[in-house]
């Protein structure tokens, strides 16, 4: 079904071809229909003439030969001119007919009294002798016998009436061919012209269906291009179909000018979002930092500084570094370095860097299960990434003297890092759209951090997810042991 309606097109034109060749076939039967007609009635009138002069001829004679019983002993010659005065004045009366007697042996009494040539004809015709013949031996067994001829150019038609009692037949002859020659002549000229009217409808079906087809074959050939190619136009055609050409062309216009425009703002999208990504990664560590050299500063005015009191710092600013270095050379996000590694140590990093802002703020830390020998395939740079943006963000929610805690659970084939914290929770709408970039409720928030702490989940074989356990907020990390990633 639907293949017919792809080609309904050269479906409708095959129905044209079909209803022009109908129609002109029910013409020629029409046309033929109404030239036998007339052919019909100029033979019946020509059969009512003949049968009319026969039967006078047929009188005639019986009459002479009822006066005058002695024509019969007269010489052939004899009896020829007296039965052609009798004949002449019988067929003076009927134009076009010429006929006279036949005894057998001899054509007596012919005449053509209305002969168009003025002169008076006495020769029987010899091209339609035989036929003339025939009917006469057809009327001694029937009494009357009629006979058509139909020639190229004429219709002739032949009558006789035999005389069983007297030996004879009376027989006349009507040629047709002036009348005739008008009407085939007029039913040639109608049915050429049927003919040529028909083959120029179908020839210009044909000429249209092709035209249509390469056309649309076109089209589909230019828009098979456009789907890759933009910059590809349709040839102009001055046609049908020229301003569905022109049409397509246009929209290709606009749709290259839309595609640039678009490629222009997603280049300045994706400008907007490595600049946000990037300060978002960098106000951490300066935080860090901050609250490291408040702290500083404190042990330096009570005269207890140590040179490990400075390592925090130092470490804050190597991560700066690394992310200053990858954006000013254009790298890309580099691949994560994974290994079987001990997940304390950079549980405890991060813990001594979260540690000085959740003093400030009085929330207090817990961490449990921190064994050091719970192994896990990580990236240390990027764990803790993810950790300091789940433990500042926790920090954060928890508010004055709330609490977060930090919890490893050893599974089969996991290690599950849980960072809980005491606040209000998540409303429906933040789960709704809790790992959508740029999506925060936090004034001066980018709505970075948990999209991009996901994202490094996930490249480094774990996941990152949200689980709802009555108050606060519960984030998971879970990293796959021995390089067997989790299911999801």
């Amino acid at each position: 079904m639907k293949s017919l309606f792809k080609r309904r097109l050269q479906l409708q034109l095959l129905f044209i071809l079909l209803a022009a060749v109908l129609v002109a076939t029910l013409s020629v039967l029409l046309i033929s229909d109404a030239v036998s007609s007339a052919e019909g009635v100029l033979l019946t009138d020509a059969g009512r003439s003949l049968t009319a002069a026969v039967s006078e001829l047929d009188q005639q004679y019986q009459g002479r030969m009822s006066a005058d019983a002695s024509l019969i002993a007269l010489p052939i010659g004899a009896q020829d001119t007296s039965l052609r005065g009798l004949s002449v004045a019988v067929l003076r009366s009927y134009p076009g007919i010429e006929g006279g007697y036949y005894d057998g042996a001899h054509f007596l009494g012919y005449s053509y009294p209305t002969h168009d040539t003025g002169d008076k004809k006495t020769d029987v015709p010899s091209a339609e002798l035989d036929d003339i013949l025939a009917t006469i031996a057809q009327s001694r067994t029937q009494d009357v016998a009629q006979r058509v001829l139909r020639g190229r150019q004429d219709l002739v038609v032949i009558e006789a009436k035999a005389s069983r009692e007297r030996g004879y037949v009376s027989w006349a002859m009507k040629r047709l061919a002036g009348r005739n020659d008008r009407v085939a002549r007029r039913r040639e000229i109608l049915l050429l012209a049927l003919v040529l009217a028909a083959l120029a409808s179908i020839a210009g079906t044909l000429a249209t269906g092709v035209a249509l087809q390469r056309g649309i074959a076109q089209l589909q050939s230019g828009l098979a291009i456009l789907e890759t190619d933009f910059s590809h136009r349709l040839p102009a055609r001055n046609d049908e179909l020229g301003e569905v050409s022109r049409s397509i062309n246009r929209m290709a216009d606009v749709r290259q000018k839309l595609e640039s425009d678009l490629r222009r703002e997603d280049r300045l999208r994706t400008i907007g979002r490595l600049v946000a990504g990037i300060a978002h990664e960098i106000r951490n560590p300066l935080n860090s930092i901050k609250l490291s050299i408040q702290y500083l500063e404190r042990r330096i005015l009570s005269k207890g500084l140590r040179a490990e009191d400075l390592h925090p710092v130092v470490e804050e600013v190597d991560r700066l570094s690394s992310l200053l270095t990858n954006l000013l050379t254009f790298q890309k996000t580099r691949q994560p370095a994974l290994a079987d590694r001990p997940v304390a140590p950079v549980l405890e990093q991060c813990l001594g860097l979260v540690r000085r802002q959740a003093d400030v703020k009085n929330v207090s830390i817990r961490a449990e299960n921190l064994g050091p020998e719970v192994e896990a395939h990580f990236d240390p740079e990027q764990l803790t990434q993810v950790l300091m943006n789940l433990l500042l963000n926790a920090v954060e929610a928890a508010g004055k003297d709330g609490t977060v805690k930090i919890r490893v659970a050893e599974r089969d084939a996991t290690i599950g890092i849980e960072v809980r914290d005491s606040g209000p929770g998540l409303s429906d709408e933040q789960k709704e759209h809790l790992f959508e970039a740029f999506y925060t409720t936090k004034e001066g928030g980018t709505g970075l951090g948990l999209a991009v702490s996901r994202e490094l989940a996930t490249g480094m074989g774990g996941t990152l997810h949200y689980r709802d356990n009555g108050r606060g907020a519960t984030f998971e990390i879970e990293l796959p042991r021995n390089g067997v990633s989790p299911r999801r």
